[in-house]
């Protein structure tokens, strides 16, 4: 995965609105990258949360303190939703700002690197034939967990874990093609998956002076270009 100490949080949210101000976050999903457990906490993991199903202030002040640890952020269209949404909420409950955590939004990726008639999770993952699939979700079910049928508040919990499941392959998969990925493990390592198994694949052309060399990661596959051999750590 990722030969790094780096915590990288892969996370979403289920909310029953797109507008933080007429929203209630009913769950949200988050898995450190390389480790096995999901954990989607929700509103009913809450004492007395069936007296008022509209209050998410605990399950948002504890994501926050999770959210705060992060070394990078990874989502798909978070930077659209997700992470305005969190930052609506903590600001309504006096949670302090966020750091300036590097955040990695896969949509983007897609947008820029693949052309396919839709670009949402599903479709993507579908076309690339992982391993986890996302699960349905009919509006009735939705209605009834913001009423907060338990039911369907389990199936929201279990559709938002499929879900991080899949950006979790997403991730793995598209890592290669993030030009903008922020690298993890310092310099000598490669700057995606902290791997030192790097390859020199020939010089790379630039537009000022000085040598440089095409490097890819043989784990991960990543590619970057670097100024000498003193600095490349290749085996060959």
């Amino acid at each position: 995965m990722t030969n790094s100490d780096s915590r990288i949080l892969l996370f979403d949210i289920e909310s029953t609105h797109l507008k933080a101000d007429w929203a209630t976050v009913l769950c949200i999903g988050w898995k450190w990258y390389g480790e096995e457990t999901v954990e989607v906490p929700s509103l009913m993991d809450y004492k007395g949360w069936k007296n008022d199903v509209t209050d998410d202030r605990k399950l948002l002040t504890s994501f926050y303190q999770t959210l705060s640890t992060a070394d990078l952020l990874v989502t798909y269209f978070g930077k659209g939703f997700d992470i305005k949404m969190l930052q609506s909420k903590f600001l309504e409950y006096n949670l302090t700002v966020l750091p300036n955590i590097p955040h990695v939004d896969l949509f983007y990726t897609v947008k820029s690197n693949m052309t396919l008639t839709r670009k949402s999770l599903d479709n993507v993952s579908r076309y690339l034939g992982f391993e986890n699939e996302k699960t349905h979700l009919d509006g009735k079910t939705w209605k009834r967990a913001m009423a907060g049928h338990v039911d369907a508040m389990n199936y929201v919990i279990e559709h938002c874990s499929a879900d991080v499941l899949v950006l979790e392959e997403l991730y793995t998969k598209l890592r290669p093609m993030i030009r903008t990925h922020p690298r993890i493990a310092g310099w000598m390592p490669c700057r995606v998956c902290g791997s030192y198994r790097l390859q020199k694949r020939g010089p790379a052309m630039t537009v000022t002076k000085g040598e440089r060399w095409r490097v890819q990661c043989m784990d991960c596959g990543a590619w970057e270009n670097r100024s000498t051999d003193h600095s490349l750590g290749v085996i060959g």
